[in-house]
C-alpha cells in the first residue's frame, strides 16, 4: 500500500485584515482626544495697516538680549516674575499704555515668550514686537 502524504501548508486568509486595520483605526481616530492648545489672541497687521505715532508717555519698552537679560527701558533690569507687577502699575497708571516688545535676534525664543505671559497675565492689551537692530 502506498501512503500519500498530506502536506499541511499552515495558512490564514488575509482578506479580512484590511477591514481589521481600518476599524481599528477608526476606532482610535474616535476616541483619541485632540490638544488643543491656546495661545495669546494676537490681531496681526495687515497689508493695509499704518503707522502711527504715540507719544512717549504711551510707550513702555521692554528688551531682551541674547544673554537672556530683561532691560525695561528707563527702569533698567528686571526679572520676569517682576516683569507682571510693574506692567500693572504702568497699565493702572496710564490705560493707554503700548507695551513694545523688542528682542534681540540671538535671543532665546522662551524668553519672548515668558515676557508674553507676564503681559497676558498683567491684561495688558496692546502690545508691539519688534527685532532689535543688531550693532
Amino acid at each position: 500500500m502506498i501512503k500519500k502524504k498530506s502536506k499541511v501548508t499552515p495558512e490564514f486568509s488575509t482578506a479580512s485584515m484590511s477591514d481589521i486595520n481600518f476599524l481599528l483605526l477608526i476606532f482610535f481616530l474616535v476616541s483619541t482626544m485632540f490638544a488643543v492648545e491656546r495661545g495669546l489672541p494676537m490681531a496681526l497687521p495687515g497689508q493695509q495697516s499704518k503707522s502711527v505715532k504715540l507719544k512717549r508717555d504711551n510707550v513702555l519698552t521692554i528688551q531682551a538680549f541674547a544673554n537672556g537679560s530683561i532691560v525695561i527701558r528707563g527702569t533698567g533690569p528686571v526679572m520676569v516674575s517682576d516683569l507682571r507687577l510693574i506692567v500693572e502699575n504702568k497699565l493702572l497708571a496710564n490705560p493707554k499704555l503700548v507695551v513694545v516688545i523688542e528682542t534681540h535676534p540671538d535671543a532665546e525664543y522662551a524668553v519672548m515668550i515668558d515676557i508674553l505671559d507676564e503681559l497676558r497675565l498683567a491684561n495688558a492689551e496692546r502690545i508691539s514686537l519688534r527685532t532689535m537692530k543688531s550693532g
